[in-house]
């Protein structure tokens, strides 16, 4: 009886209903709650629309990994590397992480060529932690842009692009990427200023906006967006290995122009002056040692720049009405201008000031080629050799830099600017890309010795 009406008793506190224990009051003040919609500022409303868009970009790389086989005691091992045939199994192993933004509902996404540069295959990973393959569009390492192509037939959400012709220091930007692993970082800051010099002597960047939002270690290729969340700009660079409030961005206008390109030929078509130029140093007495002034060192005949005016021993002032205070970024701010358009190219003849029109054609291989024949006096060909084919030296011009090099006939050419070739559709290709970096370096080989021999070919 007992034991019944115990288990009654327990049915009955279980069926009474539950009464939550009292709160005990809080010992700090609390703000009264406001609504969301009260607390989204500009600030917020922008990274809402953006951070759909932005994806983080995985690269993966093909590595060989040695396999010891099974079993197999130390002497086994020992024997098996140096006197037997190892076994190797082939794999992916990622090499880089950083950042992306989808610019087209179709799937294009522009990222850093460095991001992409040692991958084999690729992923991104969208807001809602979904990972797509993706592939190749093109790459441009002069600009640091790629453009990669996400496989799904699905619509994706996008970041409509600004412009950046019209920023403004001062103004409030947004940086979203995947530093050090965290995904979708958002953090931001103000245009810190305009028009900067980034890199060093041999690989520069020019006309890169900077900015004070934390920018680090994989946010490389993420969008850099203002208040309206419009793409102005893609996060490239930073000063040192970790941010410092100092970072960088290409500017829109630009990287639309390089995408744009890539898009549609898989590559940047190089627009063609035929006006070559060098940095030519001078005394300055205002700041008391040696400047450099860009100089035209030489005009092709029947070149756009031969029909605009322009004569050897110009000095280059400007470049779109942007001054110019290098050689390089001459090549740079002329490599802006679309193939077909036209750019202002300001120089100084003795004590004239001009402003020339210069209509840019296509730099096509055949032209490159031929350039490079004037520049450097060598003549190239192709010769079928065991296990393929080889680039050889057919002539030397007499008198001509590749002569004073100490080039001959039948030496054999295997790379041009640490890019291996074996054919002159390869020769051609990379002469264009030579043509564009003003500098042209050639791995020569001459029997079992080796040697690299450079060329100015702006």
């Amino acid at each position: 009886m007992r034991a019944g009406a115990a288990l009654c008793g327990a049915l009955a506190l279980l069926l009474l209903p539950r009464v939550a224990p009292a709160q005990a009051p809080s010992a700090l003040p609390r703000a009264e709650p406001r609504p969301p919609a009260e607390r989204r500022n500009p600030v917020v409303t922008a990274a809402e629309r953006s951070r759909g868009a932005v994806v983080n970009v995985s690269a993966e790389e093909m590595v060989r990994v040695r396999v010891p086989t099974p079993g197999a005691d130390m002497g086994q091992l020992f024997f098996e590397e140096f006197f037997g045939k190892p076994r190797f199994r082939s794999g992916y192993a990622v090499t880089s992480l950083g950042s992306g933004v989808i610019v087209s509902p179709d799937g294009h996404v522009m990222t850093n060529a460095h991001v992409v540069e040692r991958g084999a295959r690729f992923r991104v990973q969208l807001l809602d932690g979904r990972e797509l393959p993706a592939r190749v569009v093109g790459t441009d390492p002069a600009t640091d842009l790629a453009v990669l192509r996400v496989e799904t037939k699905e619509k994706l959400p996008f970041l409509p692009a600004g412009r950046s012709d019209d920023l403004m220091i001062g103004e409030t930007v947004i940086a979203i990427g995947n530093p050090f692993g965290l995904a979708h970082t958002v953090t931001t800051g103000v245009v810190s200023a305009l028009h900067r010099k980034v890199g060093d002597p041999r690989r520069q960047l020019f006309d890169m906006v900077q900015t004070d939002a934390s920018i680090n270690p994989g946010n490389s290729g993420g969008p850099l967006v203002n208040i309206q969340g419009q793409l102005i700009g893609v996060n490239t660079a930073i000063i040192g290995d970790r941010s410092a409030g100092i970072g960088f961005a290409i500017p829109i206008d630009r990287a639309l122009r390089v995408a744009e390109d890539l898009i549609r030929h898989g590559e940047v078509r190089e627009g063609f002056t035929g006006a070559a130029v060098k940095d030519e140093p001078v005394k300055s007495d205002r700041i008391g040692g040696d400047r450099v002034r860009v100089q035209v060192s030489a005009v092709e005949a029947g070149s756009p720049a031969a029909a605009a005016g322009v004569r050897k021993g110009d000095v280059v002032e400007s470049v779109a009405d942007a001054p110019v205070e290098s050689a390089a970024e001459y090549r740079f701010r002329v490599r802006d201008v679309p193939v077909g358009g036209t750019v202002r190219i300001g120089i100084t003849r003795g004590k004239e000031r001009l402003q020339l029109s210069v209509r840019l054609v296509e730099l096509s291989p055949e032209r490159a080629e031929q350039a490079l024949e004037q520049r450097t006096g060598l003549v190239l060909g192709e010769e079928k050799v065991r296990g393929g084919a080889v680039v050889v030296v057919r002539s030397v011009r007499r008198g001509s830099p590749a002569a004073e090099t100490g080039l001959q006939a039948g030496d054999w050419i295997r790379e041009v600017n640490s890019l291996e070739i074996t054919s002159l559709a390869e020769w051609r290709k990379a002469a264009v890309q030579a043509r564009s970096a003003g500098r042209l370096v050639l791995l020569v080989q001459r029997g079992f010795a080796a040697e690299r021999v450079a060329f100015d070919v702006d």
